[in-house]
């Protein structure tokens, strides 16, 4: 009996579904569960309107994955939402950003002129040895030469006053700071 009720019906119930759940793949699976629900019960020969109820429990179980599809999108832009003001730097680690980057822009300073816009160019605003190279006028072997004599600057102070133990890390984070500072100062000025 089961078997002529999917024969009959089974792809207009898919088709009806289909046009609910905006899917053929969740359309299949409700009716495939439809089935399933239909072969669960006590006695599936005594009810005699056998298509009424396979369509009348598709469509209920369409209507909870469609409730199902909102509590979701609904969670996950409350979610989204939490993890965007998680994301904002606290004003401790703002403050600490920001005397990093004065530390950096200090040790930098004591670096000729050349050398430090290299540096700058190269390492905060990343662009390549090629641009930096034609933004100064210099040979890119130039811009390698000055990007290293800073890096080893700041890497020689930061070991002398005993905030690292030389590593490429901590160079990284100097930049980063000096980056994260630059966007993060306010507007008018302060």
């Amino acid at each position: 009996m089961l078997s002529e009720l999917f024969e009959q019906h089974n792809q207009r119930l898919v088709g009806f579904l289909q046009t609910r759940l905006q899917s053929v793949q969740e359309a299949k699976e409700v009716a495939q569960e439809s089935y399933a629900r239909l072969l669960n019960l006590d006695q599936p020969e005594t009810l005699s309107f056998l298509r009424a109820y396979l369509f009348k429990t598709a469509a209920n179980l369409a209507i909870d994955r469609l409730r199902h599809r909102s509590i979701l999108r609904s969670t996950q832009s409350q979610l989204q939402a939490f993890q965007e003001l998680n994301d904002q730097p606290t004003p401790e680690e703002l403050t600490s950003t920001l005397q990093q980057a004065a530390l950096a822009n200090h040790y930098l300073g004591e670096l000729p002129e050349p050398c430090r816009r290299a540096f700058l160019l190269y390492r905060v605003q990343e662009l390549s040895l090629a641009d930096v190279a034609a933004q100064m006028g210099v040979s890119e072997r130039m811009i390698r030469y000055y990007v290293v004599q800073a890096m080893s600057h700041c890497r020689l102070r930061l070991e002398a006053n005993g905030l690292t133990d030389g590593s490429q890390s901590c160079l990284s984070c100097i930049c980063t700071a000096i980056r994260s500072a630059d966007s993060s100062k306010p507007a008018n000025g302060l």
